[in-house]
């Protein structure tokens, strides 16, 4: 072991895909059925506004990131400009949810392998998907990269091919699938026939899916040239993101009512079986089972560095800033897969649904991380507002505007949780998690202090002759 550093040896390539198969999951596969049978047509509006307030957060983000590229990114940042304790806050939360999310990767991993081997239980599949993925992080960076770029890009692959298919269904070019055109938009009591409620509870759902955006910024660090890179990498998933969500979603729409509520159940496989593909549930299971590999995947490359920057910034035990000869920050991974494996024990020996509730509660934690993201941006250009801009810097769009909608668009949406009975749980979890968190930095900042008092009470009794007490 030495504590030479993150390697910088991840192309661009690695950083765009890297992005994208943190973002294109379940949540786009299985979650946009449901938003369209409730918001009908406008679950459009839906996608396009939760994909336009991530743009304008993952645009300040990048600006802060071609100013520090780090492993630490928005954490490093919120330590910067706005505090230790903000730092601390964010990277511990983050990392909370990164854990949740890996083990929830793995169980649902699990239940897909059980679908296929009968004979292989459910907990058996999520231990060997857990093992298997953190292996691939800790032989190096590179292997973690090529294994994600390939499962990115079957991602990417089956979303083109599903949004080839749905364009040739509604130009007519099969001849026994008539085009629905746009009927679809304004049939069945038109194109919000339940309101803006539903719409906006949609924008949730949108901004949850696209948790994982955030992603591209951790890996530029590791890349030849991260301050170039981090920017192409984000402008790149933000059109792919607005493409693949807006763009398949806006297909699903328009060739297939919203009052279809069977067929939205799975509405991907849906569009695949009438166009006549008999395998395609099959085949969608694998696409999901990738998409699961894939989150997991880079959760857990964004877990171990975040844990890494906080140990190099002194919030987290110096054994996790260690890095192997090839720079992975493996006792930070190790550290991963044990509290995942405890988890994991915990959840099939109780056989309870708890950890699968508070697993999709950390959802909010993402949107906490991203308000932080937009102050700490205004901080900096606040801080920085004497200093000379260069012409050729990136600079985030629309300041201070960007800023504010952004900021209250997410405070909305958290703020909704809280009078909806069906996500009141998440909003006080939320709440609650964020409050220990921030206790937890006082109250180490308290220990430290007292810590250094006392080595400072005895440095002093030796020069003085008086022997140190124990």
């Amino acid at each position: 072991m030495q504590s030479n550093g993150l390697k910088q040896s991840l192309k661009q390539r690695h950083i765009t895909m890297i992005a994208l198969g943190g973002v294109i999951g379940a949540g786009l596969f299985m979650g946009s059925g449901a938003l369209i049978a409730s918001a009908g047509p406008a679950a459009i509006l839906s996608y396009f506004i939760g994909g336009l307030v991530v743009t304008l957060v993952m645009f300040m983000l990048g600006e802060m990131a071609c100013r520090n590229p780090d492993a630490g990114s928005f954490s490093t940042y919120a330590n910067t400009w706005l505090g230790d304790w903000a730092g601390f806050s964010v990277g511990w939360l983050y990392w909370f949810k990164s854990m949740m999310t890996i083990t929830l990767e793995a169980v649902l991993l699990g239940s897909i392998l059980h679908d296929f081997l009968p004979w292989l239980p459910i907990w058996a599949g999520a231990f060997l998907m857990l093992v298997t993925l953190m292996a691939s992080n800790a032989y190096s960076v590179r292997s973690f990269a090529e294994v994600e770029y390939w499962l990115a890009a079957m991602k990417v692959a089956t979303i083109l091919i599903f949004m080839l298919l749905g364009i040739s269904i509604l130009l007519g070019l099969h001849n026994d699938i008539p085009s629905p055109g746009l009927v679809n938009l304004t049939a069945h009591d038109g194109f919000m026939p339940n309101g803006l409620s539903p719409v906006m509870a949609g924008v949730i759902v949108v901004i949850f899916s696209l948790g994982g955006s955030e992603i591209a910024a951790v890996a530029a660090g590791e890349s030849e040239n991260p301050r170039q890179n981090v920017i192409r990498a984000i402008k790149s998933v933000i059109l792919r993101v607005m493409l693949f969500y807006v763009g398949s979603v806006s297909i699903l729409i328009l060739c297939l009512p919203w009052t279809d509520k069977a067929n939205l159940a799975s509405p991907y496989v849906s569009l695949f079986t009438l166009a006549g593909f008999g395998g395609a549930a099959v085949a969608m299971k694998l696409v999901l089972f990738v998409s699961f590999m894939s989150v997991m995947n880079s959760f857990m490359f964004s877990n171990s560095r975040m844990l890494f920057s906080l140990s190099q910034r002194g919030h987290a035990p110096k054994l996790f800033s260690r890095t192997s000869a090839k720079g992975v920050p493996i006792n930070a991974l190790l550290l991963s897969l044990s509290i995942c494996t405890m988890i994991l024990t915990v959840h099939f020996i109780s056989a309870g649904d708890l950890f699968m509730t508070l697993a999709k509660s950390t959802g909010s934690l993402v949107m906490v991380v991203w308000i932080f993201i937009i102050i700490a941006h205004v901080a900096m250009r606040w801080r920085t507002r004497h200093e000379a801009v260069d012409p050729k810097a990136f600079r985030a769009w629309l300041f201070p505007y960007a800023n504010i909608v952004a900021l209250f668009a997410l405070l909305a949406v958290i703020g909704t949780q809280a009078f909806d009975p069906a996500s009141r749980f998440q909003f006080w979890f939320t709440v609650l998690t964020l409050l220990l968190v921030v206790a937890g930095y006082f109250l180490m900042r308290q220990q430290t202090a007292a810590a250094a008092k006392e080595a400072e009470v005895k440095t002093g009794e030796t020069r003085n002759g008086v022997p140190g007490r124990n």
